[in-house]
């Protein structure tokens, strides 16, 4: 089934009444609590990997509760458990494509509803985003505590990032508060980048005043993006990710532009020559970057407009040298 098809083929399980949960649930020879510490495992697992497998679920339960749940208490609760309003949904492939099939009911997946809800492409992004990462897997007090959505771990570089809005943006507590969680969910749920947020930010009515302050958020949304757990990375900072992984695969070497960034560079609503002089500027691992950015930008862009970019005699050759304007293209 072609991808932007997906949501008009999910067949969502029938939600099912309070009395009619409570007389299933009667029938599993469970308490009340473990019910509750299941829900909250679904829930917090929905928050912090966006997807996962029961048969994964089921081994971060087991390994941290061995004597909660057996397997067929486990199923017979899932089961249940799809019917339930709840923050996730639990999904089999033959529910999620219109050829698909179900094996086993542990290949069923528990699926936050922000990826299936808003824009079923986001399930498909995060997906294949997810492909040959391992799962961070924290202790059991922690993982529990992602059952509340808007739950990060404490760090400088939130606290930076909070004060910021509260002290140079001037927001109230309360603007501060909305302001921070819209950024946390599309930072987590998305892995979104400067320039989403930013476009985001924009949407809400909050604009920067001066070059200096652009400059600044830019930099702690950038810390604050290096180490928030992600779903596209199973849970882990994109920094924890980076440092498990080989050498040769830590740094990229291009980068690609989203649809939505794109189409806002294309119909004029992102100001290129505004987004390519904050790349000129902005501090990336290698040129290569850089330099790739710079030649997304200009793809995307309006051909009509001029692309003619002021550049320091100190800054990078835009023509991929890797030297200085001024020793190469400027001379």
């Amino acid at each position: 089934m072609p991808d932007d098809k997906m949501g008009s083929y999910i067949k969502m399980p029938e939600i099912y009444s309070r009395r009619e949960l409570n007389r299933l649930y009667r029938e599993i020879p469970l308490k009340d609590t473990t019910f509750r510490t299941l829900r909250k495992y679904f829930n917090a697992m929905a928050n912090l990997y966006g997807i996962i497998p029961l048969r994964k679920a089921y081994d971060i339960i087991s390994s941290q509760n061995p004597r909660l749940v057996c397997l067929d208490e486990f199923l017979a609760f899932s089961e249940i458990a799809r019917h339930e309003c709840e923050d996730y949904h639990i999904l089999g492939a033959d529910e999620l494509y219109i050829d698909g099939k179900l094996k086993d009911a542990l290949d069923r997946e528990i699926i936050d509803t922000s990826l299936l809800d808003d824009d079923p492409d986001a399930y498909h992004i995060v997906q294949q985003m997810q492909r040959g990462k391992p799962y961070y897997v924290p202790p059991k007090a922690n993982l529990l505590a992602y059952d509340d959505p808007f739950y990060v771990e404490p760090s400088s570089e939130t606290n930076e990032l909070k004060a910021f809005l509260l002290n140079r943006l001037k927001l109230s507590e309360q603007e501060a508060d909305d302001v921070f969680v819209e950024i946390l969910f599309g930072t987590r749920c998305m892995g979104a980048d400067l320039t989403q947020v930013i476009s985001r930010l924009q949407d809400m009515g909050i604009s920067f005043q001066r070059d200096r302050d652009i400059q600044a958020f830019a930099k702690l949304y950038q810390q604050f993006h290096n180490q928030t757990r992600m779903q596209c990375n199973r849970g882990y900072t994109p920094m924890e990710l980076r440092a498990i992984q080989p050498p040769e695969n830590r740094i990229p070497k291009a980068i690609s532009l989203g649809p939505n960034i794109r189409k806002g560079l294309s119909d004029g609503t992102i100001d290129a020559e505004q987004f390519r002089q904050s790349v000129l500027t902005a501090n990336f691992p290698n040129e290569d970057l850089r330099f790739s950015l710079l030649r997304e930008i200009n793809d995307a862009a309006p051909k009509g407009t001029p692309k003619t970019v002021k550049i320091g005699r100190n800054d990078p050759c835009p023509c991929g040298s890797g030297k200085k304007y001024k020793k190469c293209c400027g001379r």
